[in-house]
């Protein structure tokens, strides 16, 4: 007779605290018992070593990464490529350091531990499509944007204290049509000694820097639409979406949109989810103080715009208005029934990019608009044509968006 005995296999938890030169890793087994950890190089055999590493203690559950978006990127799409789960974990808490202390080996460790516990279950951003793309074409603009308001604003501080010939030549009304016409000066190269001609070459310099910045940000404007428009068709169909507040939402939600659980949870990462304020007798509202403060500045722009233009909402805010509620009160609600209608139009849009990609049939369209009614109708009306669509989508729009609109600071 023959006796066999199996041993169970074992799955096993890695956490990687990741830094610019070196990223450290620790192994957790399905019992929290820590089996070793080890520092690795910051290239493809790092990563390699890394992995291989893991896959000596058992079967690879997850790894837990740090700043992913960030010194842990290049980690992160090595280990998708190879098929491993990456879930995204928070730096670490300020009572483990107080407790624990800090180092490498503490933190790998305790990202490990998290993934264990479940407190970090999101899975990491996907950075190998077109999203994030569409991010680099975003972070050129942006730098441009602020180059050039600081060249601007130098060229205005110097016409301040510049002598009065100078003035009189550059008497445009606005600082961009001054710029250009400070492109036109011509300095003494030979006398830059004197204030008058050093002062003409620094204002023709910052002009032709404004121009040359000018010139970038309408190139990046150009490709930014051309992409927007073939990828997020319906979010870019939205009233006051533009190309600028499209790619904000795009490039914070990322392009594996599936890996928020609910509407709700992009409206947390937004800083526009409500939360509750309320103590003895007071029941009141307000918004989450943390989040991506970038995609909360692109929901308060077309919040603001929408509240111009659409007569609906117009009438909403007048009505909450009559009842006591202050406009910041009013563009809370609105900010949180705006955030819930853009990831129903680019969750749309995502799923319909991933099943172009897998060339896979994807269900009918979504209507995001109903004529009629006031926000709230217009959201209780966008979750249920998006839950009938859309697994796990929830239609609670109506008991959100009056929740958001009770007070406390604008977000």
């Amino acid at each position: 007779m023959t006796l066999t005995t199996t041993q169970p296999v074992r799955t096993v938890t890695i956490g990687v605290d990741t830094h610019s030169q070196v990223h450290h890793a620790a192994a957790l087994d399905s019992m929290g018992h820590l089996l070793g950890d080890r520092r690795f190089s910051v290239d493809l055999a790092g990563y390699q070593a890394l992995l291989d590493w893991a896959a000596g203690f058992g079967i690879i559950s997850a790894f837990g990464v740090e700043c992913t978006g960030s010194y842990g990127a290049g980690l992160t799409r090595h280990l998708l490529a190879a098929g491993v789960d990456v879930i995204e974990v928070n730096r670490g808490h300020s009572l483990t350091r107080s407790r624990s202390g800090k180092n490498d080996a503490i933190d790998a460790e305790e990202a490990a531990r998290k993934v264990l516990s479940g407190q970090c279950a999101s899975p990491a951003k996907d950075t190998t499509g077109a999203v994030e793309a569409i991010r680099h074409l975003h972070l050129v603009r942006d730098s441009a944007i602020k180059s050039r308001t600081a060249a601007l604003v130098q060229l205005r501080d110097i016409l301040v204290t510049a002598p009065g010939s100078l003035k009189e030549r550059l008497n445009a009304k606005t600082l961009q049509a001054k710029a250009t016409q400070a492109r036109a000066l011509r300095p003494d190269m030979a006398r830059l000694d004197t204030p008058e001609q050093a002062a003409k070459y620094a204002l023709r310099e910052l002009g032709r820097r404004v121009h040359d910045l000018t010139a970038q940000i309408n190139d990046s404007d150009r490709h930014l639409n051309r992409l927007l428009n073939s990828i997020t068709p319906t979010l870019m169909s939205l009233p006051q979406v533009g190309h600028v507040c499209a790619a904000q939402i795009l490039v914070t939600a990322g392009e594996n949109i599936d890996r928020f659980p609910s509407e709700a949870a992009f409206a947390r990462l937004c800083g526009v989810a409500p939360v509750p304020v309320s103590s003895g007798k007071s029941h009141r509202m307000r918004l989450h103080r943390g989040g991506n403060r970038q995609a909360n500045r692109a929901i308060y722009l077309v919040t603001v715009g929408r509240l111009k233009l659409d007569p609906r909402l117009r009438a909403y805010r007048d009505r909450k208005r009559a009842e006591g509620h202050s406009r910041g009160d009013v563009i809370r609600s609105l900010k949180r029934y705006v955030a819930r209608e853009l990831y129903y139009a680019l969750r749309k849009d995502l799923l319909q990019l991933s099943a172009s990609q897998l060339q896979l049939p994807l269900g009918g369209p979504i209507s995001l608009n109903e004529p009629g009614g006031g926000p709230v109708d217009l959201a209780v009306s966008l979750a249920s044509a998006a839950s009938s669509v859309l697994p796990g989508a929830r239609g609670t729009a109506t008991d959100e968006i009056e929740g958001a609109g009770s007070g406390g600071p604008e977000s």
